[in-house]
């Protein structure tokens, strides 16, 4: 049995001490919802165990061996001692999951709008980028100061970036990015 913890919020319930400790060193107490402290709560975690923070999507967020170095405002928390052997600490956004009934990590599945938006993302990056290299050509050409490798360059720079405006994401799975031009 997995021992999960969370939401944690904000306690206002302070004794004297931790008081002062939050007005000299800015120090924020938490505590979940059936009233653990945080810090009192690390205490117990054992050391081999690799602790994630988690939302209420079950995405983790963050994981440390160290709880230390976790604050878990607004997620959850659970001690996990079996890992998948490719886990790798997680960027916000949520590449795995906390499968709460099973008590394990899997590697997140995105939805089908979740694909498309990812790979909207994507071809907005590599517009961007295309941007950048097309922007000094076009002023060359425009000022007649282009030689005819940057005009080769500009005109073949230009179809990529009208080839990725054109290009179908409402299937993922199917995308074929265009090469980049050399």
């Amino acid at each position: 049995m997995i021992n999960a913890y969370g939401p944690f919020s904000i306690r206002n319930d302070l004794n004297e001490e931790e008081t002062a400790l939050q007005s000299s060193h800015n120090v924020m107490f938490i505590a979940d919802s059936d009233g653990n402290d945080w810090y009192e709560l690390q205490k117990i975690f054992q050391a081999e165990t690799l602790k994630i923070v988690f939302d209420e999507n079950n995405l983790i967020n963050s994981a440390s061996y160290d709880a230390s170095t976790l604050f878990p405002l607004s997620f959850y928390v659970a001690e996990m001692s079996t890992v998948p052997d490719d886990f790798t600490l997680p960027p916000p956004g949520g590449q795995w999951v906390f499968d709460s009934e099973s008590e394990a990590i899997s590697q997140r599945v995105y939805t089908e709008a979740e694909l498309i938006e990812q790979a909207e993302q994507e071809r907005t990056t590599r517009i961007a980028a295309a941007t950048v290299v097309i922007d000094p050509l076009r002023d060359a050409v425009e000022l007649g100061r282009a030689t005819e490798e940057q005009r080769a360059r500009l005109l073949a720079w230009q179809n990529y970036r009208i080839d990725l405006i054109e290009l179908d994401l409402s299937v993922p799975s199917a995308v074929v990015w265009p090469d980049l031009p050399e």
